[in-house]
């Protein structure tokens, strides 16, 4: 994403290059911003002209593909995973049907239609597009069917959302905040006992490169490649000195559940020192809920060490990347605690400094840094190239430790082994949370539209019902700020109106007259001027009983240039319609809309229409 002062930001699960589209393996390599190696997607069907058919057309559709177009928008390595389970469910369907090629020209759209019909609504769309795009570049008669395909219109359903209850949502918050004390806690043991100033928030700011320097200088015995672990009755500081040299012997090996560790206190130091999968999902947990952001998990998983903009010494902007809508914004945030928003970037800075460190030679394939070597969600990995943003899988490994069942309620919130950890669902306690700040308070990220469908999932009934009860006075008190109650004008066309005698005043439909229906010049004689010059002249007043008349008169217009082009061209109606609409516009549109669904205008067209035909000529 390319913005103007900061240059190209990467969403968090980005496309960078696509490697190698392997038809005979059915598999797309590529390279993403949240992992240094190149990740494989592979469709695991039978292997038919259709399966290779469908493997291009995924791989045209990354908009850093060879062949891409227009239509070539993926970006995120999330929407190819998913839209391997949508071609395999597509191509199952289609062997089902008894063809193995999109180039057969029995294929109609009818049955096109029918290969992605039992996925959900919300992915049917995206299915389409990617079935058009197969449909396309094999069939016969590919054109015309793509156009068809990506012309269907798709019912949205709503559907219902994993929420936690107060109870829950607050236990899992404050065990993942003992959990993140725990080893912010650790960490800065390490530094108070090798000498450091640990009293504010400053020795988060020291440079991995210094105490790796200091370690080098006072150890070089132990700091050289290849050195041995110290051993266990060694003093603190040299064990920490080897520690702090030897990234490579500690962190995550997938698949190996033995550490080549030996002893107790190394494996502390260790992992106070190179977060591991633990720290990182309690920091998304405090951080998605810290002064009630809400980040949505991708959003989050993209932070780096350059995400704040310091304000100060305790205030800062944090900056975002939403992936979806290509959009940046940044959002205003404090540090005057490890648990807001802002403060869980500071430490998490802080607390994987040595970790990032150990990956800085890491590089993408135009030369520059790797995304993933400043991110902050990325755990520790024993081989650097391994390093990669945190995904599902390890932060559910996380979850079921045994270090968040230390600090599990489950007095109040139930048996932890009940509870999964959904960062989604955390979102919508944010939500929940954040409305008692008031109406306009939102989450980060939300349209108006998005922000009403998490408020009615998220909110009890009662609190759903007294914020739409606010709501709805709120509108009530905005549209009637903006009437005047006539008897009680002081000034102004109404205080004009309320000093005419009643007895003069004539309602004419459209408005009042204060002429009693007579010509405005005082002859006294019948006004027959038409129903058009009481829009203009100085004795009609219209009030909000006249809406009705008004929207009966816009109507009449309407009628008119359908039916009588004649009358239409040479008649007022134009100007009728014209000068009604003009007065409808200075009514509250909430006003006007409501008594325009409650009224029935057929009576109100039909005393326009008389008045209209017997003045028009008037």
């Amino acid at each position: 994403m390319a913005h103007a002062t900061r240059g190209h930001r990467s969403g968090t699960y980005e496309i960078e290059r696509i490697n190698k589209v392997d038809k005979r393996r059915l598999s797309i390599t590529f390279q993403h911003a949240a992992a240094y190696q190149p990740q494989v997607v592979t469709l695991h069907v039978d292997h038919t002209p259709a399966a290779e058919q469908m493997l291009q057309a995924m791989a045209d559709s990354i908009k850093v593909g060879d062949n891409g177009d227009a239509d070539s928008a993926w970006e995120s390595s999330e929407t190819l995973r998913q839209a391997r389970w949508q071609a395999t469910t597509m191509l199952n369907r289609l062997a089902e049907r008894g063809f193995d090629t999109f180039a057969d020209a029995r294929l109609d759209v009818a049955t096109l239609r029918w290969l992605y019909e039992p996925m959900h609504s919300n992915t049917k769309r995206s299915a389409c597009w990617l079935l058009a795009r197969a449909v396309r570049d094999n069939h016969p008669n590919g054109v015309a069917i793509s156009r068809a395909l990506k012309n269907s219109r798709f019912q949205v359903e709503d559907s219902t959302p994993f929420i936690y209850d107060d109870a829950v949502s607050d236990a899992i918050e404050a065990a993942a905040k003992a959990v993140y004390t725990e080893y912010f806690t650790a960490q800065r043991e390490i530094f108070e006992r090798l000498g450091h100033d640990v009293t504010g928030r400053g020795w988060l700011r020291i440079p991995a490169q210094e105490l790796i320097d200091w370690a080098e200088r006072a150890h070089p015995d132990l700091s050289q490649p290849g050195a041995p672990q110290p051993s266990l009755a060694a003093p603190y500081e040299q064990q920490v000195a080897w520690a702090l040299t030897h990234p490579r012997m500690f962190g995550y090996i997938k698949y190996n559940r033995t550490s080549p560790l030996r002893g107790p206190q190394i494996k502390v130091i260790g992992r106070a020192l190179y977060p591991d999968n633990i720290l990182i999902t309690a920091a998304l947990i405090l951080h998605c809920l810290g002064e009630n952001s809400g980040f949505n998990a991708s959003v989050l998983l993209q932070k780096d060490a350059d995400t704040l903009t310091y304000l100060g010494s305790d205030y800062a902007l944090e900056h975002n990347v939403k992936a979806r809508n290509r959009s940046e914004d940044t959002r205003p945030t404090r540090l005057t605690s490890i648990y807001t928003a802002g403060g869980v970037v500071e430490t998490m800075t802080g607390l994987t400094r040595f970790a990032r460190h150990s990956r800085r030679d890491l590089t993408a394939p135009a030369g520059t840094p790797a995304a993933v070597v400043d991110r902050l969600y990325v755990e520790h990995a024993s081989e650097p190239v391994e390093a990669q943003v945190i995904n599902e899988f390890r932060r559910i490994n996380a979850w079921k430790s045994p270090t968040f069942d230390k600090y599990w309620d489950e007095a109040t919130a139930g048996p932890r082994s009940e509870v999964s950890l959904r960062l989604s669902a955390l979102r919508y306690v944010a939500q929940r949370r954040v409305m008692g700040e008031g109406l306009t308070a939102d989450v980060h990220g939300h349209t108006p539209s998005t922000k009403l469908h998490y408020t009615a999932h998220v909110l009890p009934d009662h609190v759903f019902n007294k914020h739409a009860t606010a709501a709805q006075n709120a509108f009530h008190d905005d549209a009637v700020a903006g009437f005047t109650v006539v008897a009680d004008a002081t000034e102004g066309p109404a205080a004009d109106l309320a000093a005419v005698d009643p007895d003069r005043v004539m309602d004419v439909e459209i408005g009042v007259c204060t002429s009693g229906g007579n010509a405005p010049d005082g002859s006294g004689r019948r006004c027959d001027l038409g129903i058009v010059a009481c829009f203009t002249c100085p004795n009609g007043y219209r009030t909000v009983d006249h809406v009705p008349g008004l929207l009966a008169a816009v109507e009449l217009g309407d009628i008119i240039e359908r039916n009588d082009p004649t009358e239409w061209e040479h008649g007022q109606a134009s100007h009728l319609r014209f000068y009604a609409q003009a007065c409808l516009d200075k009514f509250s549109p909430m006003v006007v809309g409501n008594i325009k669904r409650s009224t029935d205008l057929v009576p109100h067209i039909l005393t326009v229409t008389g008045m209209y035909m017997e003045m028009r000529h008037g």
